[in-house]
């Protein structure tokens, strides 16, 4: 669906940058892990050990299998905002925000096939309009591999995890890993505070336009392009586009982000921050790495093409901010020393 709005429609405004001085945030103490989360990042370390085999057109799925498919649901004869999925590859397995549908396709499944899965949304379902009422999905099974495991337990288990010689020590190594990864969670939420408490001290009136075309642009990368690539009619596209455009919590999330953004490139312009080739390549880097990217990965990334590279400069001048704005602010965490 092509856009209308004009550039100049869609002009950020500006604002003032904000004072840092006094940036200060204290984040929350995060729940405990749990032994449902311990278990379940044991399934994670199992399934990516496990043996796999291709399963072939018009072969039935079982529960535990990967399985990549094309869903889209429907309810009062409407398709269920970000409900459209495609090419989704997940276990084969029990959802919590859908029960009964892993179940009815581990029933009557088959690769290369299409089934249609009629049930009831619950109560708690993230679409507050729809929580209890009937549903109905339509799955296109694109692939799956049947998945094995290595007994938990076993000596072959064990050595191929290399995180120690008996369960009890590969739980003890899981958890620190878990702690670690808190931590980093911890980091991200002391950012988010941050960034919020800056953007409080510049409000910024965004119009209309600019929130929905940018919710717009976000709807196109997730779903549009692929509801075109599958022929889509243009009524199911619009319903799916007003589902983002409607939902208050995506609208939410959009205008905060872009509330952010501009207050950062303020603070850029203030602050006269300079992004150099040689800072770039480090932000990119450091941004990457997380992801399993290398430092030769981030340099080939800035050089790909003019597209790319004029993105992930926008990236770099976004991370210099967030960077310079984090160096000023003071941040604590419930029940540790200062930080």
């Amino acid at each position: 669906m092509v856009s209308s709005v004009s550039a100049e429609a869609l002009k950020l405004p500006s604002v003032q940058a904000p004072s840092l001085e006094g940036l200060a945030v204290r984040v929350p103490t995060p729940d405990d892990l749990t032994e449902e989360d311990l278990l379940r990042a044991f399934h994670e370390k199992r399934r990516a050990l496990a043996t796999t085999r291709e399963r072939q057109k018009g072969e039935a799925l079982e529960p535990g299998d990967d399985v990549q498919l094309n869903i889209v649901g429907y309810c009062d004869g409407k398709l269920i905002p970000f409900s459209a999925r495609f090419g989704m590859t997940t276990e084969l397995a029990p959802i919590e925000a859908l029960p009964g549908f892993c179940e009815a396709l581990a029933e009557g499944g088959k690769v290369g096939e299409s089934m249609q899965i009629a049930l009831e949304l619950p109560a708690d379902y993230p679409v507050e309009g729809l929580q209890g009422k009937p549903a109905r999905f339509l799955v296109d099974i694109i692939g799956a591999h049947q998945v094995t495991m290595l007994p938990d337990s076993s000596p072959e288990f064990l050595q191929k995890l290399g995180m120690g010689s008996t369960l009890e020590e590969v739980f003890s190594n899981i958890r620190e890993e878990l702690e670690d990864e808190v931590a980093g969670q911890l980091w991200a939420r002391a950012q988010d505070m941050v960034l919020d408490e800056v953007a409080r001290r510049a409000p910024v009136e965004l119009p209309r336009v600019l929130v929905e075309e940018e919710l717009r642009r976000r709807w196109v990368q997730a779903e549009g392009q692929a509801m075109v690539a599958y022929n889509f009619d243009v009524d199911e596209q619009q319903e799916a586009l007003q589902g983002w455009l409607t939902d208050p919590t995506t609208r939410a999330d959009t205008e905060r982000r872009l509330h952010i953004g501009i207050v950062l490139k303020a603070v850029t312009e203030a602050e006269k921050l300079q992004l150099t080739p040689e800072k770039l390549e480090q932000l990119i880097r450091d941004y990457v790495e997380p992801f399993g990217l290398t430092a030769e990965d981030a340099h080939a990334a800035l050089r790909e093409s003019p597209e790319t590279t004029r993105r992930l400069t926008e990236m770099g001048w976004y991370l210099l901010a967030v960077e310079h704005v984090m160096n000023k602010a003071k941040v604590t965490f419930e029940g540790a020393e200062q930080g």
